[in-house]
């Protein structure tokens, strides 16, 4: 074995690397999925153990379902009254 079919070996596998990774910077901004400031805020709140003692399957699918009822409703009690429904009937 020689140097240079070393060295060839190098280059190919690291240009394919190199546009590997310039293809997924690109698709991952094309691809970006927006995010709700106040969803981020409130799953940053809770505490994360995805227990799923709520009736969700975990904190995120609960932050996303009370930053939703905020932005429909416009008394935080209603909300309040709205996620223990949705517990209750988790249970049922």
């Amino acid at each position: 074995m020689n140097v240079t079919a070393i060295l060839v070996a190098a280059l190919v596998v690291g240009g394919v690397g190199i546009l590997i990774g310039f293809f997924l910077g690109i698709s991952g901004e094309k691809f970006k999925v927006e995010v709700d400031e106040k969803e981020v805020a409130i799953l940053g709140e809770l505490p994360g153990n995805n227990c799923g003692g709520c009736g969700y399957a975990g904190c995120s699918g609960l932050a996303a379902a009370i930053a939703k009822v905020k932005h429909q409703s416009t008394s935080v009690r209603s909300a309040e009254l709205q996620l223990q429904l949705r517990s209750v009937q988790s249970w049922v």
